[in-house]
Formats: C-alpha cells, structure tokens, sequence
C-alpha cells in the first residue's frame, strides 16, 4: 500500500519550514494534551530557562516558574507557567503553546514594572499575589529575588480600603446589568450575570480576608473556607452560579441578597461606598 505524502509548515531555531508528512502520521499534527509529572515540567522549565538566559543575555534579570508547578500544586493536565524578569528597556512578547502535550506560557515582564505591581494592593490582588510571593527559582542576576521579596514586605503592609471600595463598585455594576435584564425579561442575562455577581463577591471576600488564590482549581474551596463572609455565603452561590438545579427567581432573590449582605459587610469594614457630593 503507498502512503500519500503530504507537506505542512513548521518552525524551528532558523525560521519557518516546510516538511513532507506521510498523510498516515497527520494525526500528530492535531494538539494533543499529554500527561506530566512536576519533574517532568521542571526539567522542560530548565530546559526553556537555560535557552532564554542563551538568546537574550544580560537583557535577563530573573527567570523563574510560578502558578500550581511552583507550589507542587500541579495535576497531570496542569500548564507550565514561567516568569522571566527583563531589563526596562528589554521588549519581549509573551509565548504561549502547546509543547508535546504540554501547556506552556512564558511571561517577559520588565523589572520595574513587577516590582511596582508587587507593591501595590488593588482589587486584582487575590489574583496577582501568589505570582509575587511563590516560586521556584530558575536564574538570577544581580540578587534580583530580595528586591522582589522587599516589595512584597511592603505590599504586606499596605491597606486594602480602595481596592474593597472599587471591587465592590465593580459588584454594584454587575447588579445594575441584573437588574435591567429583569426588566427586560432576559433570562440568558440573569442567569450568566447571577454567576457574575457570586465572583464579584468572592473577590471581595478574599480582600477582607487578605487571602490570595494558590490555584484556581481551588477557587471556591479557598473562599468557602474563609471566616470574614456571610453566614449563608455558601448557600447563596451555589444558587447563582447554578452550582444546584435552580430557578431564575432563586438566582434573583439570592444575588439581591448577596449584594445587601455584602454591602453590609463591607459598610462594617469601614469603607465608604455612596457620597454626599459629586465627587471628582
């Protein structure tokens, strides 16, 4: 029997190629997700830093993996995540692919800009923290971990009251949408935005909590578990996210509320949300 050849575009170290494929082995140009150990994702993490440190040189100041991998978190299926820190004047675009089987994002962040973002508390900080305080260390020039690290001790130290004011603005937004899809008696946009309210929430809590997300298959067990929240917390998301079989009014009634249990939550806090005057 012949095998039918065929031609397909590649790229490797010196550019963009084509190469004859046999159609039978066709199947192997289709991404495939692979199974990996947390050695196994180390090892491809030196190999990739060791590359980086060759082609860029002294434009690197850092390179190191976060995300689950870092914190032996990960799972079979898990991505392989790198952070590599840059010279200020250094533009690098982000990679992000499948290497056999293997989700793999690589990061190129300028120094100045990370350790600004490091210092600082906002409402994406549940999010954006773990990246800063948990990693394993690939290369470093010019001790550049203890200037990340001393960013950090000052972030620990800076107060949370605008970053809960703003995220809880964020939530009273989401509540308006609800409540224009009521009258408009959009169903699609009730249900979606009752998830979108139980998120809102969640970030929330994280704040007043200060706890950062380790990893996002952990998400809800993280919240959930936190003290600083609702009594009926729990009960009232697995309603709006649809986590139990529900109806459109319980997803109404539970995210009113949520955002009336919340606002009073953070009202408590100390943070003020409404103003007497036009504030600008």
């Amino acid at each position: 029997m012949t095998t039918e050849n065929s031609h397909s575009l590649f790229q490797g170290r010196e550019g963009i190629f084509f190469r004859s494929v046999k159609s039978e082995d066709c199947f192997a140009l289709f991404p495939k997700l692979r199974k990996f150990t947390h050695e196994e994702r180390l090892r491809i993490a030196r190999l990739i830093s060791d590359r980086i440190v060759r082609k860029y040189g002294d434009g690197v100041r850092a390179v190191y993996v976060c995300g689950s991998t870092s914190k032996k978190l990960d799972r079979p299926f898990s991505d392989l995540e790198l952070i590599v820190i840059v010279r200020d004047r250094v533009e690098i675009p982000m990679k992000y692919y499948l290497y056999r089987g293997l989700i793999i994002q690589i990061e190129y962040l300028k120094s100045s800009k990370i350790l600004e973002g490091a210092e600082r508390f906002t409402d994406n900080w549940p999010w954006e923290a773990d990246q800063y305080r948990n990693r394993i260390a690939l290369y470093e020039r010019h001790r550049w971990f203890r200037k990340l690290d001393d960013a950090v001790a000052k972030n620990d130290k800076t107060g949370s009251v605008e970053a809960i004011r703003k995220s809880f603005m964020m939530m009273t937004e989401s509540m308006a949408v609800l409540k224009n899809a009521i009258l408009t008696n959009d169903t699609v946009g009730i249900l979606s935005r009752g998830r979108m309210l139980a998120e809102d929430a969640a970030r929330i809590v994280l704040l007043l909590n200060r706890r950062y997300v380790t990893t996002t298959s952990w998400f809800w067990n993280i919240v959930l578990d936190l003290r600083n929240k609702p009594k009926d917390f729990k009960e009232l998301v697995e309603k709006m996210s649809g986590f139990v079989p529900t109806t459109r009014e319980e997803v109404v009634a539970s995210s009113e509320r949520m955002y009336k249990e919340m606002g009073e939550l953070v009202t408590h806090s100390g943070v003020k949300i409404e103003r007497d005057d036009l504030w600008v």
